[in-house]
Order: C-alpha cells, then structure tokens, then sequence
C-alpha cells in the first residue's frame, strides 16, 4: 500500500475525532481541554491533506504549510492536555518547538530540499509533545482517575517508541528519500502506527473529559455547596476510615459538635442570606483553625463537626476549645460593623475498640446540650 493511500486512511479516523471533540467541547464547556485537542486535531487533518496534495499543489502549501499543520496539531493538543490538567505549557518549550517547526520545514524544503530531514523534524517534534503530556496526565490521574490516563500513556508509550524507529531509519537507511510519498516501507509502519494513535488519543482524550465529569460529580456529591467544607457522608466515610487505620493505643482522638449560638436570631433578624454568610464566615474560621491532619465538615443547619488529634502539648479539649476561641476572635462584618459569633461544643473521646458513629453522634449531642444549657460559647466533654 503506498503512502498517500495510507495518509488517505487516517482521514476518517481525524474527521471522526474532529467530530468527537467537537461534541465533547460542547458538553465541556467550563473546559479549555476539548477546545485545544478539537484544533489540534483539525490542524492535523488538515495538515495531512495538504501533505497527499503535494504533487499538485505549491511547494509552500503542499510542504511547508502540510509539515507544519500536521506537526503543529501535536503542540496545539499538547497546550490542551496541560490546560485540562489545571497548568500552562512553558513558553520556552512552545516557543522552542514551534521554531524548529516554522524554520524547518522552509529550510529543509527551499535551502537544502531533504524530505528525511523533515521527516525526522516532524519525528522530533512530535515525540517531543507526547513525552511533555505524560508529566500532565499525571496531574490529571491524581484529581480524576487513571482510566484515559492510562490509555494515552500506554499510546505514547507506543507511538515515541515506535516513531523513534521509523524516522531513525528513515535518517539512517533513505537519508536521499525523494519525497514523503515516495514508496517506504519505513514511512508506511509509521503511518500505520499514527492511525493506531489517532484513533487512542481521540478515544483517550473523550474518557478524560468523562473521568473530569464523575471526579466533579463526587466531589459535589461529598462537598457541602455552600461552605465548600466536606459534608456528612464524606466526614463519616472519613472518620470510618480512622477507625480502621489508627492503631489501638495511638494517639487520643476525638469527634467535636460544634453549633452557631443564637443562629435563628441571625436568620429571623436579618434574612436567610446574612445567615448563609454567617455559615460561611465560621467554616472558614473552623478550615483555618484546624490541622492538615484534623478534619471539619459541615453536619447540615448551624452544625459543624470535626475530627481532632492531641498534640503533646495540648489535650482534644484544648484544641476544641482553641477552635471554639477563634471563632469568637473573628466577629463577623455585616454592614460595615462587627458582629461577634460564637459557637458551642460537644466533645467525645475516640477510645479504644470500634466505636459506633450513631454512638459517638449521640455523646457529642448530649455534651452540646449541656454546653448550651450552661450559657454556650463553651466546650463540654462528654462523660466517659
């Protein structure tokens, strides 16, 4: 089979990418990614059939502008996969590449006419991009899940590896290769080995965008929208895995109440919407007064709950109650003044055995009443 005839092949395989990721781009729209890889893949396409065009067309469409569109695409879906991931390409690296892309090919076509060495350019630089996203697939399988991660890393894998041979042996071998269109065997295992690609960064990329969507789709499931703090199911499932994990005798842990003294004169007084305010005043006092190792989330209402470790220099009750300190420290704005905020305490040591959460929930409640009855802004610890 010769070269055009294979190049030829790849076009419904990029038409139905270009398809894909315009749909998907659609879905995504809070997403650069999909947007990139639709005009990566399209540069591509068009690249390619500018490339099987050469013979008819001007040198500068046919060969310049056909190397640098179908080399050109792997940078743009490059930049795309590092905008999923949250990141930006370095200049330098784009800027690096995309030289030896747009000086290259000129050069090499009407300074010193070798088609193996634009071959190797276009070898060089896309290998160049592929290996770049793998440190930003990284990224995004830590946040979203290995599934597309896995698939585009695998295909890399493949695709430098054997491209790396391909335009070698093009160098090596056919270094005086008339023309990319010229019959190679070479230059045929290579094309065959990009439909293999184009085909798994098109499937690749579609099951990132997925990944994204059911990684936001927990955490939305597990995150209290209006605090942005952990919510029950996650705050149980976490605390249920504490129990498992620490070791008995370790070091003392305890599950804290805490409740908004006179909430329902916040609401009644000023409107639900001070009093969402209010609750997103004291989880961000709460968030800033813990540790990265003790956990907070909000129970539902004017109820948060924590999850607190002593320290050698301080009891759970000492913490609870330098928490409970820095809410009142922290008096809420409302208007122009300060309005103070206080929060009371139920406390209930994490002993040793495996403690119910019902049970734990319950002491804490009970500790809470009686810090409320007692004149709140207080911490009280549950009786043994």
């Amino acid at each position: 089979m010769d070269t055009k005839t294979l190049i030829l092949g790849l076009v419904p395989v990029i038409l139905a990418g270009v398809f894909i990721h315009a749909a998907n781009a659609a879905i995504q729209r809070n997403s650069n990614g999909p947007r990139w890889w639709l005009a990566g893949t399209a540069a591509h396409g068009i690249g390619l059939g500018l490339i099987t065009l050469r013979d008819v067309l001007p040198d500068v469409l046919g060969i310049v502008l056909g190397d640098i569109l179908a080399a050109g695409g792997f940078l743009i879906m490059l930049e795309g996969v590092a905008r999923f991931a949250g990141k930006r390409v370095p200049k330098w690296q784009l800027v690096g590449m995309a030289a030896i892309v747009v000086l290259g090919f000129p050069v090499f076509t009407w300074v010193i006419d070798n088609a193996a060495v634009r071959f190797g350019i276009f070898g060089s630089v896309v290998i160049a991009s592929n290996l770049l996203m793998l440190g930003y697939l990284s990224i995004i399988g830590r946040r979203d899940g290995q599934p597309g991660v896995r698939l585009l890393r695998y295909t890399i894998y493949y695709f430098v590896g054997s491209l790396t041979v391909t335009c070698g042996g093009v160098l090596l071998l056919t270094p005086e290769m008339p023309s990319i269109l010229a019959p190679s065997q070479l230059v045929a295992i290579g094309l065959l080995s990009l439909l293999v690609v184009e085909t798994n960064l098109v499937f690749g990329f579609v099951l990132l965008s997925a990944s994204r969507s059911a990684s936001v789709l927990r955490r939305a499931a597990l995150t209290d929208h209006l605090t942005g703090l952990p919510n029950r199911r996650a705050f149980e499932a976490l605390v249920n895995d504490h129990f498992e994990t620490a070791p008995s005798g370790g070091q003392q842990s305890a599950l804290v109440v805490f409740d908004i003294d006179h909430f329902k004169q916040v609401n009644d007084g000023h409107g639900h919407d001070v009093g969402d305010a209010v609750l997103q005043h004291v989880a961000t006092v709460l968030q800033a007064a813990i540790r990265d190792t003790d956990h907070v989330a909000r129970l539902g209402g004017e109820e948060f709950v924590a999850l607190i470790h002593a320290r050698p220099e301080a009891s759970v009750h000492d913490i609870a109650d330098r928490i409970r300190q820095a809410v009142a420290d922290r008096p809420f704005v409302l208007d122009g003044r300060e309005v103070s905020v206080t929060i009371s305490a139920g406390l209930v040591e994490v002993s040793g055995g495996q403690p119910t959460l019902a049970s734990l929930f319950k002491r804490a409640d009970q500790a809470l009443y009686k810090a409320k009855d007692a004149g709140r802004n207080q911490v009280v610890t549950a009786a043994a």
